[in-house]
């Protein structure tokens, strides 16, 4: 049950963060008050209750190697 109890407060912390718009991991966490990768594990997590939705893209600044580093963007869950 404190699983279950731990899970709904994060959705009530991100889902009125999540909008129509694709944000990123760090945008979330930095509204949220939250380190990133403890966000996008939450947000995985509601990725797999469909409450979410993902999409990878081209980091706008990062690269490796000459690459463009991946991120993750995420958004509320389309109808």
């Amino acid at each position: 049950m404190a699983g279950d109890d731990a899970e709904r407060s994060w959705d009530d912390r991100l889902l009125p963060l999540l909008t129509d718009q694709w944000q990123s991991v760090d945008a979330l966490a930095a509204r949220a008050h939250a380190p990133s990768h403890t966000v996008l594990a939450r947000l995985k997590d509601m990725l797999r209750r469909n409450l979410a939705e993902r999409r990878i893209v081209k980091h706008p600044t990062k690269s490796h190697a000459g690459r463009p580093l991946q991120q993750a963007e995420f958004r509320r869950l389309q109808p």
